[in-house]
């Protein structure tokens, strides 16, 4: 039986939802991710195959050319430029 390693909870949803991988200062979001997710603390856990496949498309995308989706802009703050503001 499965234990969330945050809270304790034994209960769980399969669910999809929206991963983001990072590498250096690369990005890549990927939608309808499936998962399991804590009833209790919403916690998530992927299993290893969907990660790797994650990882792959990342790959293919940033060393291949693998034409994408649709993109985004996404604004980038620092924090001590924030409290200085």
């Amino acid at each position: 039986m499965k234990i969330c390693s945050f809270c304790g909870n034994r209960n769980f949803n399969k669910i999809v939802t929206q991963y983001t991988y990072k590498r250096d200062s690369k990005f890549i979001i990927i939608d309808d991710v499936p998962c399991q997710s804590c009833e209790y603390c919403g916690e998530q856990y992927f299993e290893a195959k969907i990660l790797k496949n994650i990882e792959a498309a990342f790959n293919d995308i940033y060393s291949k050319g693998k034409k994408i989706k649709r993109s985004i802009t996404i604004p980038i703050e620092s924090y001590s430029e924030l409290l200085s503001a």
